[in-house]
């Protein structure tokens, strides 16, 4: 068990899975046969041909999994959507469920339902508030569901590939649920372990304040979805949000405490060792099965049956181990991110830390602190150069008080809540520490994230990402040490040492790609339009040249915050630090919710807001309060049209209306406004894009304004199945009268136009990133063939 013959098996098995999900089911059955014949040629083969075949008949047999795995959600959801969006279904709990959002979020598997589905079926269902379903319990209820889909922003969520990742087949929300509890056999442990949980969760609800809360809970249980949009803000841009993703930190703790009490109880090896494993499964148990925890958890286990043996297990090993487990029971866990990022930073801490100490000589004492952190972030640097296209340069100075603090917190809270369950009123000195540690915590997470560029955007260059990959495989490979005695006493193999270096000089090119990447911008002489999807609001990028703009910022509820979660990935995407212009038309919340985020995330020249009536929020120090004739910019020029100076003007019609472009190269912003406005605007036709005003109300875009605006595009932006009905139906047909072809982000997702003097074109930014200035593109053109929404 010392040596490290699984690494190569670990790395087929996760490669195979990836690329096996990309095939079809005819090429899956082909690499199973494949498979069967090369291990009959590896049982009779030389050693080393031997262990070729069988690392690709491994490799195959992965791929043909994860094309199954692929396979049964395509046909669930084909299932799906022959049954239309309104199911009645009796399906079984299969994870505990989170409620510190009010509304418990229960995954479950459906065992008969009405239209029919598949069985075993796989829904994430909102319950209704107060619902009492737990693990294994049964639900009888009438859910609306969703399909995901492809993301919907450049930069966003891939709502898609997350339900691929977690075997998901879509989510919905229950309008009424009836719980039964299971009567089978295995349901008894589940429904044990899931009071335990709300136990452990009424003893922190009643020993913490609502602010120590919000970090204790995640921390303990990994419920985090009463963590505050503000405060997740702050932990990402600081490098520690990996602290209240339960993973290696929080099982190592818990471990350590069970060897320590068996060892201090008389006990050997191998019952201390079996503790751990206990405690380990325990909490898997208590938070559910979370890809990231369930790695430490199965590396535990493993390190629990070496020591049972009396051998030692390379670490490097024991990944690679619980790679092959968890990835033959879950094979869409290998697109989790989570499950990527924890198997990257332990990967770093197994074999760049330990290198890292040896090389510190005797500075190594003042080096310690910082080595895990650079280790483990310097090996999960691609992926997260892929997935976030941000660098959190402040986290390798925030860990250092952040982790030891989060420690504490855990240690308390955990001591708390069982010396509470055990006799109440004992748990009141650790709660109150809990207090202040979580109060530190929250300071150090909140000051990091306000340093200059503490999240530095990267770009989404897939170069960067792969030179910063191979770097990582290489140091990954070099690094770590002989495991024989012999072994070390050997000097390193040249070819070692030219990966050691290759690899360092990889990583250094990635970060300085990366730190100094600049902002995609639209060829010479033309300029860009993005409106992004955010729901039932607006937020509109503008790029003239490397300058952005941002028109509005999307809307902002308690748990939802679209400048946190949609804007500020798509810039940090295009690369994108600072901002020319934020404009908010108007202080309604779909229009200026998401501008707090924006402007704690990026560098903000100028603020332009409506004139400001009493008692209405300060958005930034040096708004500019704008009307009627000003002109933001003169090549190519960005005019008010409304509202008039003058006193402040109230509700949607005070709203900012806003021009862009020339003569016959018009982009008009319409905001919130309504047809007495528009009446009133000196619009004349060469409009090529409308921003339909109020996302399609009734009440704007007459055919009068339509007839002199005579616009090529009008963009809608507007959230599915919203509750105002919009866009409205005569306003479509408006539409369709004056031959505008109709774009809308409810179905189509983000929208993005290139523009110029000659006329405007829609650009795909799902089939590959804009061109920058240099590329040379055809002339725009615009085609007047209206087009059904």
């Amino acid at each position: 068990m010392g040596g490290r013959g699984a690494v190569g098996a670990g790395v087929a098995v996760w490669a195979g899975v990836l690329v096996g999900a990309c095939l079809a089911v005819p090429l899956a059955a082909v690499a199973i046969v494949l498979a069967l014949l090369l291990v009959l040629l590896a049982w009779r083969a030389p050693p080393h041909t031997g262990q070729a075949a069988t690392l690709l008949a491994l490799l195959l047999a992965a791929g043909a999994r994860g094309a199954g795995h692929r396979a049964v959600l395509d046909c669930q959801r084909v299932q799906l959507a022959r049954g239309g969006s309104h199911f009645r279904i009796e399906a079984r709990v299969v994870e505990p469920p989170p409620r510190e959002a009010g509304e418990p979020v229960a995954v479950v598997e459906v065992e008969s339902a009405r239209p029919a589905l598949v069985r075993a079926t796989r829904l994430r269902v909102r319950l209704p508030a107060g619902s009492d379903a737990e693990w294994s319990d049964l639900v009888d209820a009438t859910v609306r569901v969703e399909r995901p889909r492809l993301a919907r922003n450049p930069g966003g969520l891939d709502a898609l590939a997350t339900a691929d990742a977690a075997a998901l087949t879509a989510t919905g929300r229950a309008f009424f649920a009836r719980v039964r509890p299971s009567r089978l056999p295995d349901a008894w442990p589940r429904a044990t372990v899931a009071r335990w949980r709300r136990a452990l969760e009424r003893r922190l609800d009643a020993g913490l304040s609502p602010e120590a809360r919000e970090l204790v809970v995640p921390l303990v249980v990994g419920d985090r979805t009463g963590l505050s949009t503000e405060l997740y803000s702050a932990l990402r841009a600081s490098g520690l949000i990996h602290l209240i993703a339960l993973s290696g930190l929080h099982v190592v703790w818990l471990a350590s405490l069970a060897r320590s009490l068996v060892a201090s109880l008389g006990g050997g090896v191998g019952p201390r060792a079996v503790a751990a494993a206990a405690c380990a499964m325990l909490y898997a148990g208590i938070a559910g099965p979370i890809p990231s925890l369930m790695r430490a958890t199965a590396h535990e286990c493993l390190m629990a049956a070496a020591a049972l043996r009396g051998r030692a297990l390379d670490p490097v090993q024991a990944l690679a181990l619980s790679v092959l487990g968890l990835l033959a029971w879950a094979p869409g866990w290998a697109a989790d991110l989570g499950f990527q990022l924890s198997y990257a930073a332990t990967l770093g801490l197994v074999t760049l830390a330990p290198w890292l100490t040896e090389k510190a000589g005797r500075w190594s004492a003042w080096c310690a602190p910082f080595v895990p952190t650079l280790s483990a972030q310097t090996t999960a640097l691609p992926i997260l150069l892929a997935r976030f296209h941000a660098i959190s340069w402040a986290g390798a100075f925030s860990n250092l008080v952040a982790v030891p603090v989060s420690g504490l917190l855990l240690a308390a809270a955990w001591l708390g809540a069982l010396a509470e369950l055990a006799v109440p009123g004992f748990g009141h000195p650790w709660f109150s520490a809990g207090e202040v540690l979580a109060g530190a915590l929250r300071w150090i997470a909140v000051t990091s994230s306000r340093l200059p560029g503490a999240l530095w955007a990267a770009g989404a260059e897939g170069g960067v990402v792969w030179c910063a990959a191979a770097g990582v495989a290489l140091l990954a490979l070099a690094l770590p040490r002989p495991r024989t005695l012999e072994g070390r006493r050997r000097p390193d193999a040249p070819l070692r040492e030219v990966a050691k270096i290759l690899g360092a000089v990889l990583l250094g090119v990635a970060l300085l790609s990366a730190a100094t990447v600049r902002p995609l911008a639209p060829p010479a002489g033309r300029a860009w339009l993005v409106a992004l999807d955010v729901g039932q609001g607006d937020a509109l990028a503008l790029a003239f040249g490397r300058s952005w703009w941002l028109l509005d910022a999307g809307p902002r509820a308690p748990n939802f915050d679209a400048g946190e979660t949609m804007v500020l990935p798509f810039f940090r995407w295009a690369g994108v630090r600072r901002l020319e212009w934020l404009l908010i038309t108007h202080e309604d919340s779909d229009h200026a919710g998401g501008a707090g985020a924006v402007l704690r995330g990026m560098t903000v020249e100028r603020a332009g807001v409506t004139a400001a009536r009493p008692g209405a929020p300060v958005l930034h120090p040096h708004a500019r309060p704008l009307a009627c004739g000003d002109t933001l910019q003169r090549d190519p020029p960005v005019k008010v049209l409304w509202p008039p100076r003058g006193p402040a003007v109230g509700g949607n019609n005070g709203a900012i209306v806003i021009e862009a472009g020339r003569a016959a190269g018009r982009l008009l912003f319409m905001a919130d406004v309504d047809s007495t406005v528009e009446d009133s605007l000196a619009v004349t036709p060469g409009v090529l894009v409308l921003k339909v005003a109020h996302h399609g109300a009734a009440s704007s875009t007459g055919t009068g304004f339509l007839r002199r605006a005579r616009p090529v595009f009008a963009l809608l932006s507007v959230g599915a199945r919203n509750r105002f009905g919009h866009p409205a139906p005569e306003l479509l047909e408006r539409l369709n009268a004056a031959r505008v072809q109709v774009r809308r982000t409810d179905l189509e997702g983000a929208l993005w136009f290139e523009w110029s003097d000659d006329g405007v074109r829609e650009v795909d930014w799902r089939r590959r990133r804009p061109p920058g200035p240099r590329r040379e593109r055809p002339p725009c053109a615009a085609v007047r063939t209206p087009r059904q929404p």
